[in-house]
């Protein structure tokens, strides 16, 4: 009890200094939000449209679905003194698993102990590539999402821990260094409207370098991933019992753990914009120790024009894997119904190891209308190409069926983009 008494004196005394140094301060507090309005439609009966890999829905055979790129969002600054400040960012948008917490994007304090100097601590942004820190404002890019072959896949926007940041003025520029570290938590959806999820539990690290020079800017960064769960425990636990019938399980099984493996990114980002004509582009290698998150190349590359309130843009994108689909034989030999539990197991293994490939490539172009302030419309024509053992940036419609054929879909989407 006195020891509790204790703690709490002490834990009075430091809010009274608190409440003390910021009394002295000019405190200021501001609210600004964004939102979009959107409607897409995708002409592919078999695989669905979606803006990332947390969505469970999407648009397929000329449906027209509007929550797949309409979101809200709202942000709270805080300036509590010369050196403290806090921010709040909530958006409410179509996501699996849509609660608080994860509607909670950024909830960090910021410190500047020195000029040109950040630590902050909290929930943060990923700050891994170029749209990092306003992928979801949509008034703040072009396009009416970001490029899909590069940023589906990418869903980690958020993750608690700590970050620092250092920028440099330069006589010819500004150079800012980054490093971060955090957890996040995810769950992501199976297949098209299914409760059924995947869990991911990583530990993240990384930093990036970004230097700017008038109507340049250049990027380079870096992040590993460490994931603390098995995804796919029930299968690993299948093939660890398999393995006195089939030795090969032993393997499989080994690939398609992922407790303990890490991924790595490495991002390079280009950008030039003299506001008329402007170029963006980036490309990552994703390197993986684990086959269920496959090693990729990603990459686009957009050129735009400006005239007066429009804006007319091309984009063109290409995901690709660095290895061929596994192929997956189960032993022979063994009688009924071993045999048929076994060729089960060997298809499941299959199926996993290369359900989560992707293999595509897109080409599209489109217009911007700013006509009104911190009003946009947008209008946006795409086609993709999927390979037929690299769909899973989409959603299949029909889950029990395989997709045998190599597939095309022509996008077209509509956004209203507000700032307010």
């Amino acid at each position: 009890m006195l020891r509790l008494t204790h703690y709490c004196q002490q834990a009075s005394l430091l809010a009274l200094l608190f409440i003390a140094a910021f009394s002295q301060a000019e405190i200021e507090h501001r609210f600004s939000g964004f939102a979009t309005l959107g409607l897409v439609s995708s002409d592919n009966p078999k695989l669905a449209f979606r803006r990332d890999i947390s969505q469970g829905d999407g648009s397929y055979d000329g449906t027209l679905e509007w929550r797949t790129d309409s979101l809200i969002g709202g942000q709270w600054d805080s300036s509590w003194s010369s050196n403290i400040d806090t921010t709040v960012q909530l958006v409410a948008k179509d996501r699996h698993e849509n609660n608080l917490n994860n509607s909670v994007e950024w909830a960090f304090v910021r410190y500047r102990p020195a000029d040109g100097f950040d630590l902050r601590l909290g929930r943060l942004g990923t700050d891994i590539f170029m749209l990092s820190d306003y992928r979801q404002v949509g008034y703040a890019f072009p396009w009416v999402r970001p490029p899909h072959d590069y940023y589906t896949l990418l869903s980690l926007y958020h993750f608690d821990g700590i970050d620092l940041n250092k920028r440099i003025n330069l006589s010819q520029g500004t150079l800012n260094l980054k490093a971060f570290y955090g957890n996040s938590d995810q769950k992501f959806p199976t297949g098209l409207r299914s409760s059924d999820t995947t869990r991911l539990d990583f530990d993240v690290s990384g930093a990036s370098v970004v230097w700017e020079q008038n109507d340049w800017k250049l990027r380079y960064s870096y992040a590993n991933v460490n994931i603390n769960n098995n995804v796919a425990q029930s299968l690993i636990d299948a093939l660890d019992a398999a393995v006195p019938l089939w030795p090969e399980a032993a393997s499989l099984s080994r690939k398609t753990a992922t407790q303990g493996r890490d991924f790595r990114y490495h991002e390079l980002g280009f950008g030039y914009d003299n506001n008329q004509w402007w170029v963006q582009a980036e490309a990552t290698q994703l390197r993986s120790a684990t086959a269920i998150v496959p090693q990729s190349d990603h990459a686009y590359l957009s050129i735009g024009r400006r005239f007066e309130h429009f804006s007319l843009y091309t984009l063109g994108g290409i995901a690709r894997p660095r290895h061929d689909p596994a192929v997956v034989t189960p032993p022979t030999g063994y009688p009924s119904p071993i045999a048929e539990q076994l060729a089960q197991l060997a298809g499941a293994t299959a199926r996993s190891l290369n359900g989560v490939r992707i293999h595509q490539k897109s080409l599209g172009a489109g217009i911007r209308w700013d006509f009104a302030a911190k009003m946009a419309l947008k209008v946006q024509l795409e086609e993709f190409r999927i390979d037929r053992q690299g769909t899973n940036l989409w959603l299949r419609t029909n889950s029990g069926q395989a997709i045998t054929e190599n597939q095309k879909s022509q996008v077209i989407s509509v956004s209203l983009d507000v700032l307010f």
